[in-house]
C-alpha cells in the first residue's frame, strides 16, 4: 500500500470583471511544491515457518502514478527479546529484506523490527527506525464451510472456532482459493473483533464472501482460512488503511489522513506479528443445500 504526505501550497489568483454587456476572466497560477519523503516500512511475522518478508520504500509525489521503488542497503534485524536475526536483502527484489527460510514466530513473544544504516535519498545521510509487536495466542479454530447462497448469488465461507473468554481478541484472515492466496494486498484483508462471540463458540460465523459473477470459487474447488490473532492496534491500522484507500467523497475533498504507524522516527508503514491457523473445505454443491 503506497502513502503520501502532501506538502502543497496552492496560489490561485482568480480576477472576474463583470459588466453588462463583457466579461473577462485571468490565467489562474497553480504553484505545486514537491513531496516530502519519508521511509516507508511494512513487515510481518507468523508462526509459520517460512522466509519473512520486511519492504523498505519511500513516500512517492501525490501526483505521479508511480510505484516508489525500494531502497537497498540498510542494515535490518529482528530481536526475539534473547537473539538478533539478521535479515538479508533479496538478491531479486530492491529494498525486500528476507529471514532465513526455518524461521518462525512463537506465540507469547515481542519482536522487534530494527532497521539501521538506510539512507533514504542517497546522499549519505542515514536514519535508523524500530518497531515492536507480540504474537498473541489463537483461540481454538475448529472448521470451515464454503456454502453457496442462491439469494446473494454468491459463496459464503463460514468459521467454526471457540473464542477465549479472558481477553478481547481480533482476527484478520487469509484467504486461499485452491492454495493460491486471494488476500494479497491491504485492500483484501477482512478482519473482525469478537465483540458479538467474545468466549463462545462462533458457530459459523461469515469469513468472507465470493460472488458469482467474480468466479472465483465453483463446486469443488478447495477453499483455505487462515486465521489469525492480531493485536488491537493492528487491527485498528488496518481499518485505517483501508478506508484511506477509498476514494474520497466529495470529489474535490482533500486527502485523506495517514494511518497510525508503530515504526519510529518519521517512518510510516507498520510491523505486525502474529499467530496463524489453517483450516480447509470443499465448496460444496450448489444441490446440497
Amino acid at each position: 500500500m503506497k502513502k503520501f504526505h502532501l506538502d502543497i501550497k496552492f496560489t490561485i489568483i482568480i480576477i472576474v470583471i463583470g459588466a453588462t454587456w463583457t466579461s473577462c476572466t485571468e490565467k489562474i497560477d497553480i504553484d505545486l511544491d514537491g513531496t516530502y519523503m519519508r521511509p516507508v516500512i511494512f513487515g510481518q511475522i507468523t508462526t509459520d515457518t517460512t522466509a519473512h518478508r520486511v519492504t523498505i520504500t519511500s513516500t512517492g509525489d501525490y501526483f505521479k502514478n508511480t510505484s516508489p521503488s525500494g531502497i537497498s542497503g540498510a542494515d535490518v534485524q529482528l530481536f526475539d527479546g534473547s537473539i538478533y536475526h539478521t535479515l538479508h536483502e533479496s538478491e531479486t527484489e530492491q529494498g525486500v529484506y528476507l529471514t532465513e527460510p526455518d524461521f518462525y514466530g512463537e506465540v507469547g513473544k515481542t519482536y522487534t523490527l530494527l532497521v539501521s544504516n538506510l539512507d533514504l535519498l542517497g546522499d549519505g545521510i542515514v536514519s535508523s527506525h524500530s518497531a515492536s509487536s507480540t504474537i498473541l495466542p489463537l483461540g481454538d479454530v475448529d472448521s470451515i464451510k464454503v456454502v453457496y447462497r442462491q439469494l446473494w448469488q454468491g459463496w459464503e465461507v463460514q468459521g467454526f472456532a471457540k473464542d477465549p473468554v479472558e481477553t478481547r481478541d481480533f482476527y484478520k484472515f487469509l484467504i486461499y482459493i485452491n492454495d493460491e492466496l486471494q488476500t494479497d494486498s491491504l485492500s483484501d484483508y477482512s478482519q473482525i473483533d469478537d465483540t458479538f462471540f467474545n468466549g463462545e463458540y462462533t458457530n459459523g460465523i461469515t469469513v468472507t464472501f465470493f460472488s458469482e459473477r467474480r468466479g472465483a470459487v465453483a463446486e469443488g474447488d478447495t477453499v483455505t482460512v487462515g486465521f489469525c490473532g492480531i493485536t488491537e492496534d493492528y487491527f485498528k491500522y488496518l481499518n485505517e488503511a483501508q478506508e484511506a484507500s477509498w476514494r474520497s467523497a466529495p470529489l474535490f475533498s482533500g486527502p485523506p489522513a495517514n494511518p497510525r504507524t508503530n515504526i519510529t522516527n518519521g517512518a510510516i508503514g507498520y510491523f505486525a506479528a502474529y499467530s496463524v491457523k489453517r483450516v480447509s473445505a470443499k465448496a460444496l454443491p450448489k444441490s446440497s443445500l
